[in-house]
């Protein structure tokens, strides 16, 4: 019995089992059983049993052998019986005797046939055909020896000549169908099956088999018909019900299909392609449970069966038991060392465990047995690129597209890569590529949508994020871009839509990077539990433990693509200077996308620097432990270009999150969290996954060094009114929401001669920003927008301006410290994410409490009595000077010097 089965689509990381088709029946193997005397011979049979034993006379002492008719009639009895063991002997007797008979000749080639010495099987049934030139039995039979050589044309040629010397050899037409089936010719062997049940009407064997070549023509209809009429003849026929469910499972009738397993399984409890058929239907119809216990009775029955052990292992993943999962997929490699498909899902499991390297070796390994496997070429590219091998996954995405031009889903993939290496517009060819193959297909357009925001290209973006919608409402991917493109442009059309989506995205359904949602809610909670989805389905990795290695230094690494001019690296610049080089050696691991005059400063600062931007993950890890670090500091989070399967591998014992990303990643293998007692409260610990490191003053400090220009400078210069309180906020547009802006209206209307001046994020997001001042009746000259400027302009510009306005759920970070720096008193009121807690911490640094509000109302009620009030802005900018002078936010050596003392600790520990 054989199992016949197709490759089906492998798209992404996504898994297929493979239908075991049809058990074809079996080849026809025909033996001649006839008797030449008609004397009782049967007591004489049972002496001739051992050829090695006489026969004696009764009345003599005269040895006589048996006659050449006895030897004959004995070996056919046997042979009839099923007593192939003794029928051999008695046909090696005969053979030995220096007898000739072709219909012992060809018997006996069918008995060393099916004992597999298939040499011997093909010369004695030559020898019968040389015998008897018309034995047209002798021709089936050695077609079928043929066959099992893999001499498929010779085998046809026998099986022809047998119907050729007799026509109405049933069991001939019927072999000769399996073998053109075999052959690929489908069509004339339905016209052989077909031929043979004219000779035969009751041959139920053939209507099974002729029921698998409709099937294959895709002729499912008659195809039904024909194993119902096998059925028919033969109400036991198991092979004949497991064909029946396949082809009713193929027209979509599950249940009957279901009813066809049951029965062949009932007629045929150990029939174990049965078991796994039923187990194939079940996972079809999510019973996975049943379809497990299925495909374990099919092990069960036939251990060495290698699909079930495959399928049982897909079902296991898809239970999420992984480890049995990988067992069963390698107990399938095992059987079957070329089993390509195995190999590929092996691939699969390997890099959900984590276990990317071994993943990437099981690809390799099923591109080696199929080198057309587009499927692997393109799961290749995704572990590749998990790896941070870009180019290498490049390059496997494109042999998955030279070996299938029209596979979208890799063009896509392409796409994603070519963004990571920095070659936007061909990424953007990449998915409208996969766009033009498969129009409905809602990640490409997504996916587009966010390499058109990442070219400025924001109208474009929407239409792209809002088709991928109307193909998938559901789409996360879209619904995150959506939501971060329209705040960019602050266009708060949607809100509505955006305030229910926020309630679920990222937390429940697929992953989502919570980067982009810090600035859109003010929910701690919902930014852990974003957090740890993510870090579970996109950056678990084979993590190793990391021992402790005393040192005369104690050894720190940063890892940031922030090395540059980056607020990160304005902030931490000094840090990295004034580290003490006597009692730490400090690292640097630079993946910059560029270098420019911070990189310098970072090189010249004393650290070790070493750009990792062309290693791979494997190479950086490798890299970053061979220097032994104590303490190893992520300042990138999840933000832009960033490496965190550096951090999921581990390289030092101690691993930080600081900085870059202002919130919790949600994995275990990130042990604290630079904070302090204001932006992350003890009652707000159980918001983070990482244990609390509080700096005894602010979690950040400012650059000493700052420049601040002493050119003259006035309203005038920046389109300022001469007179007029002057609101600012040089936040990016992104953070600012509709309540926000509600407020700041408020204000204006009530602050006679007021204006609010922003800092111009971009075109889109100042007209829209101007078109919501209309809607609340505030005339567009009231909001005036700032350039970009040099950093030392920049600071000097504040001093035009009377009071700063932070953003809620996202305040400024280095925005803020510039204002205060500037001494531009800033208001904000305090929330709950870490993201809405910094300005109240770098305020409480300055002892500038009264500027920290606790709600909306208290912070419009606040900015109207500063600003109507000339005396209390004299009085706040004059305390902000003064505490410029003395507090620690502007105090670097103090803070590297907490720092320090923190690292200390922690290594002690």
């Amino acid at each position: 019995m054989t199992e016949e089965r197709k490759n089906q689509k492998q798209e992404g990381s996504k898994v297929k089992t493979f239908p075991v088709s049809f058990a074809l029946g079996e080849i026809k193997e025909n033996i001649t059983i006839t008797t030449n005397s008609a004397s009782n011979t049967s007591k004489e049979q049972k002496r001739f049993g051992d050829q090695s034993k006489t026969i004696k006379k009764k009345d003599t002492n005269t040895i006589t052998k048996p006659s050449k008719d006895q030897i004959i009639n004995q070996a056919f009895k046997f042979h009839s019986q099923g007593n192939i063991k003794e029928a051999a002997k008695n046909y090696q007797y005969f053979i030995n005797q220096g007898f000739s008979d072709h219909m012992v000749f060809s018997n006996y080639g069918a008995i060393l046939r099916d004992l597999g010495n298939l040499q011997d099987a093909e010369l004695y049934t030559r020898k019968a055909i040389k015998i008897n030139p018309n034995y047209a039995l002798a021709y089936s039979n050695l077609g079928n020896v043929l066959k099992d050589l893999g001499k498929s044309q010779d085998a046809e040629l026998s099986y022809r000549k047998a119907i050729q010397i007799n026509p109405n050899y049933a069991d001939a037409h019927y072999n000769l169908g399996i073998i053109l089936k075999e052959l690929g010719n489908l069509q004339d062997a339905e016209l052989s099956y077909r031929k043979a049940i004219q000779i035969n009407p009751n041959y139920a064997d053939a209507y099974s088999n002729l029921g698998n070549v409709l099937k294959d023509l895709d002729n499912l209809q008659d195809a039904e018909l024909s194993y119902r009429k096998a059925i028919q003849i033969n109400p036991s026929y198991a092979d004949a019900y497991s064909n029946l469910g396949n082809v009713l499972k193929d027209l979509g009738n599950l249940q009957d299909a279901e009813l066809s397993y049951r029965k062949a399984i009932q007629i045929n409890p150990d029939y174990a392609e049965a078991h796994f058929n039923l187990g194939n239907l079940l996972k079809d119809l999510g019973k996975l449970q049943d379809a497990e216990l299925s495909y374990r009775k099919a092990i069960q029955i036939k251990s060495d069966y290698a699909e079930a052990h495959y399928n049982l292992g897909i079902i296991l993943k898809d239970l999420g038991n992984l480890q049995d999962a990988e067992f069963y997929n390698r107990k399938a490699i095992q059987i079957k060392p070329d089993y390509a498909e195995a190999h590929f899902n092996l691939g699969i499991i390997l890099k959900d465990l984590g276990n990317l390297q071994d993943a990437e070796f099981s690809y390799r390994q099923a591109i080696q047995i199929k080198p057309d496997y587009a499927d692997a070429y393109s799961n290749l590219g995704n572990v590749l690129k998990d790896l941070g091998k870009l180019k290498d996954a490049e390059l496997s995405y494109r042999k998955a597209i030279q070996i299938k031009p029209d596979y979208a889903e890799v063009y896509s993939n392409l796409g994603n890569v070519l963004k990571d290496l920095g070659n936007l517009q061909d990424a953007e060819f990449s998915y409208r590529k996969a766009i033009q193959i498969k129009p409905d297909y809602a990640d490409a357009y997504s996916n587009l949508g966010n390499i058109l925001k990442e070219l400025s290209n924001f109208t474009d973006a929407i239409n792209q994020f809002k088709d991928a919608l109307k193909l998938n409402n559901e789409l996360t991917s879209a619904q995150t871009g959506l939501m971060s493109t329209q705040g960019n442009i602050c266009d708060w059309s949607d809100e509505e839509t955006h305030n229910k989506w926020l309630k679920s995205l990222g937390i429940k359904g697929k992953a989502i990077n919570p980067w982009g949602l810090l600035s859109l809610e003010d929910n701690p909670l919902n930014h852990l539990k974003r957090s740890k989805k993510f870090y579970k389905e996109k950056y678990v990795r084979a993590t190793q433990y990391i021992k402790p290695s005393p040192k005369s230094l104690i050894h720190i690494g940063y890892f940031s693509a922030d090395f540059r001019t980056h607020p990160v690296m304005q902030l931490i610049a000094p840090l990295l200077e004034l580290h003490d080089k006597y009692r730490f050696k400090i690292y640097l691991y630079s993946f910059a996308p560029k270098e420019d005059e911070y990189t310098e400063r970072a090189k010249k600062s004393g650290c070790i620097f070493r750009n990792i931007k062309n290693l791979n993950d494997i190479e950086a890890v490798e890299l970053a432990r061979s220097d032994q670090l104590d303490i190893a500091v992520d300042l990138m989070g999840y933000t832009r270009h960033n490496r965190m399967p550096i951090f999921s591998y581990r390289v030092a014992p101690i691993q930080i999150n600081y900085l870059g990303y202002i919130g919790s990643i949600g994995s275990d293998t990130i042990d604290y969290i630079i904070a302090d007692k204001i932006t992350i409260p003890r009652e707000y610990e159980k918001f983070y996954s990482e244990k609390v490191i509080r700096m005894p003053n602010c979690f950040i400090c400012d650059d000493h060094k700052k420049e601040i220009t002493k050119e003259s400078i006035s309203r005038k210069d920046f389109n300022l009114p001469d007179q007029g309180f002057i609101f600012t906020c040089f936040n990016n547009n992104y953070k600012i929401t509709k309540k926000e802006f509600n407020i700041w209206m408020n204000l204006l209307r009530k602050v006679e001669g007021s204006v609010l001046w922003l800092y111009k994020s971009n075109q889109l997001s100042m007209n829209n920003l101007y078109k919501e001042a209309s809607k609340r009746k505030i005339d567009r000259d009231r909001i005036i927008f700032a350039e970009k400027l040099p950093m030392s302009k920049h600071l000097a510009r504040h001093s035009l301006g009377d009071l700063a306005l932070d953003t809620f759920n996202c305040n400024g970070g280095k925005t803020t410290c510039d204002a205060l720096l500037a001494g531009l008193p800033l208001l904000t009121k305090i929330g709950q994410s870490f993201t809405a807690r910094m300005s109240a911490s770098l305020l409480t640094s300055l002892g500038l409490p009264e500027l920290i509000t606790y709600s909306e109302s208290e912070y419009e009620d606040k900015a109207l009595y500063i600003a109507s009030n000339s005396e209390e802005i004299i009085r706040l900018k004059s305390k902000l000077n003064k505490s410029k002078e003395t507090s620690p936010l502007f105090n670097s050596k103090l803070f590297t010097q907490d720092l320090e003392n923190i690292y200390l600790d922690l290594v002690k520990k």
